[in-house]
C-alpha cells in the first residue's frame, strides 16, 4: 500500500523528459570544454557526468519546495573557492526557461554556504541542450557539498528540465550523485523520479587551495591518509583516478573498482583484516602502488 502511494505522488507532481517521448531516442551527446585556467588559480574541474544525458527531470507541483543537483564527493581535506557551475537544460512544449539559483550545502545537507547569482536555464527542445554557464562571487568551501537548483514554482508552466545522466555510479553511491530536497526532505534524484542511477549533468569549477595537512600534490602524485587506518583511507592524486586495486601480502586481489574517474575518493577499509596492503591506483597519466597498513 506504500509503494502504491507514493508512486501516485510522484507522477503527480514530477515530469522526465523520456516520459514525453514516443520515438525511443534518449541519448544527447554533449561536449565538455575545459576554460582557460586564470593565473593565480590553481583550476580544477568537479565532474561526474559521462558526457552524455539519458534523460532530464523537473517539478510540476506549483508553491513545492525543491531543489535539484549533485553530490561532489571530494576528500573531506580539500578546500578552495567555487568560480563557477556549468549544467545542461532541455526545454519541451509544456515548460519554459525561468529563474533559478544554485545553493551550496555543506555535506550536512543542512547548512548553505553560498549561492549563485540569479540565471535562466535556457535549453533546447529535447533529445538537444543548452549549456548554461554561472558565474558565482568566489564563494569558500571545505570538503564535500552540494550544489542544489531551485525547481521550485508559484504557478505553471514549470521549469525547462536539468540534464541526467542514468549510467555512470560510484563507490558507495550506486544510484549515482544526483539529489532531490523536496519540502526539506532529502532523497536521492532516481528514487524521487522512479529511475536507476542519476547524476545530473553540472560541472562545478573552483580554484582549488591544495590537500589540508598533507603536502601540496605536484602532477602525476597520489596521497593516501591516514596511514595506518582502521575505517577508511583518503586516496587524493592530482590526476582523475581510473581505477583502484587493493592486493593483500600474497598478492591475491582482495578488491578493485572501476567506477571512480575524479581526484579524491575514499577506501573503505574496515572489513580488510589487520595487516599491510598495496593499494595499486591507475590514473589517466600512469599507475602507481602504495603500501598501507590496516589496525583494527
Amino acid at each position: 500500500m506504500l509503494i502504491v502511494v507514493l508512486s501516485t505522488l510522484v507522477f503527480a507532481s514530477q515530469n522526465r523528459a523520456t516520459g514525453l517521448r514516443d520515438d525511443g531516442h534518449l541519448i544527447s551527446t554533449v561536449t565538455w570544454h575545459s576554460p582557460a585556467s586564470p593565473d593565480s588559480c590553481n583550476f580544477k574541474l568537479y565532474k561526474y557526468d559521462d558526457g552524455k544525458a539519458e534523460d532530464a527531470f523537473t517539478y510540476t507541483a506549483p508553491g513545492t519546495l525543491v531543489r535539484i543537483g549533485n553530490f561532489f564527493l571530494i576528500a573531506d581535506s580539500i578546500s578552495g573557492v567555487i568560480k563557477s557551475v556549468k549544467m545542461y537544460f532541455s526545454s519541451y512544449s509544456r515548460d519554459s526557461a525561468q529563474s533559478c539559483i544554485v545553493y551550496f550545502y555543506k555535506a550536512d545537507q543542512t547548512t548553505i554556504f553560498g549561492q549563485s547569482p540569479a540565471f535562466i536555464n535556457t535549453g533546447a527542445p529535447w533529445p538537444a541542450d543548452t549549456c548554461i554557464t554561472v558565474t558565482c562571487p568566489d564563494i569558500p568551501y571545505t570538503g564535500p557539498f552540494y550544489a542544489m537548483v531551485d525547481y521550485t514554482i508559484t504557478t505553471l508552466p514549470y521549469k525547462n528540465y536539468f540534464d541526467v545522466d542514468l549510467t555512470s555510479t560510484f563507490p558507495g553511491f550506486p544510484l549515482g550523485l544526483g539529489f532531490a530536497d523536496i519540502n526539506g526532505v532529502w532523497n536521492i534524484a532516481g528514487y524521487d523520479w522512479l529511475v536507476g542511477s542519476s547524476t545530473f549533468l553540472q560541472r562545478v569549477n573552483v580554484c582549488e587551495n591544495g590537500v589540508v595537512g598533507i603536502e601540496e600534490l605536484s602532477p602525476g602524485s597520489i596521497s593516501l591518509y591516514p596511514n595506518p587506518a582502521n575505517d577508511f583511507v583518503n586516496i587524493v592524486s592530482s590526476d582523475n583516478i581510473m581505477t583502484i586495486e587493493v592486493l593483500n601480502f600474497t598478492g591475491q586481489t582482495i578488491y578493485k573498482t572501476n567506477d571512480v574517474d575524479l581526484k579524491g575518493t575514499k577506501l573503505d577499509v574496515a572489513s580488510f583484516r589487520t595487516g599491510e596492503y598495496m593499494v595499486k591506483i591507475t590514473t589517466m597519466n600512469g599507475i602507481e602502488t602504495k603500501k598501507i597498513t590496516v589496525i583494527h
